[in-house]
């Protein structure tokens, strides 16, 4: 398995998140230090990053590379990203899982378990949340429910599950994605991520949890 990461040199949101100190460590080299055992790539818009980690005697299991001009910029998709590596790379017959740096608490040992799902014949899986609430979603003519009937009042263990997607990672073999340009193939499994470890950091507030939560582990 080859882990794939973007990193962008300027955050839309969260201003230098990519760069800011959590712990001991940028938050990029948290989470490029975690995955010491493995083949990672890095494709980066930032000049600056691929010399901080070709110069790191604690990364010398990251390949930084820059990523092309014509998919630099915030609307360029991840998947372009993707598609653009397994073509330079001739990586096609590789199984690949792609992460965020922005995910501070994903363990190695969860990505490594996923991989295992691969194994059994699924050609894909998605880190996931799990709800199994009663969930309502609002139309023109007002709120609907959605998986339960607010008549006949069910425990919320008997309804149906809900599956969201929180691109803590997603593993997929390279081949699939080049056929559809996609991350979760025709045969995915929806692995499922409990606090913290399904904490992203998005927008300013979920650092200031994140940075909370590194201090009481401290």
């Amino acid at each position: 398995m080859i882990i794939f990461i973007p990193i962008k040199e300027k955050s839309q949101r969260v201003p230098n998140k990519n760069f800011r100190l959590l712990g001991e460590y940028p938050l990029y080299k948290r989470c490029l230090l975690k995955l010491k055992n493995h083949k990672v790539y890095v494709d980066t818009d930032s000049h600056n990053l691929i010399d901080m980690i070709m110069n790191d005697k604690d990364l010398k299991h990251v390949h930084p590379f820059k990523r092309q001009k014509k998919l630099e910029g915030h609307e360029t998709s991840v998947c372009d990203l993707i598609e653009s590596f397994i073509k330079n790379f001739k990586l096609e017959k590789e199984t690949i899982c792609q992460v965020h740096v922005t995910s501070p608490f994903l363990k190695t040992k969860t990505i490594e378990d996923a991989l295992k799902k691969i194994e059994e014949g699924h050609d894909s899986v998605v880190s996931c949340n799990l709800y199994q609430n009663r969930l309502w979603r609002k139309e023109e003519y007002g709120y609907c429910p959605v998986n339960h009937n607010p008549v006949k009042l069910e425990q919320t263990q008997d309804l149906p599950v809900f599956y969201e997607e929180n691109s803590l990672f997603y593993i997929f073999k390279a081949e699939g994605f080049m056929k559809t340009k996609l991350r979760i193939g025709v045969q995915p499994y929806f692995y499922p991520c409990n606090f913290p470890e399904n904490l992203d950091i998005d927008v300013e507030g979920d650092w200031k949890i994140v940075e909370s939560i590194v201090r009481l582990e401290g």
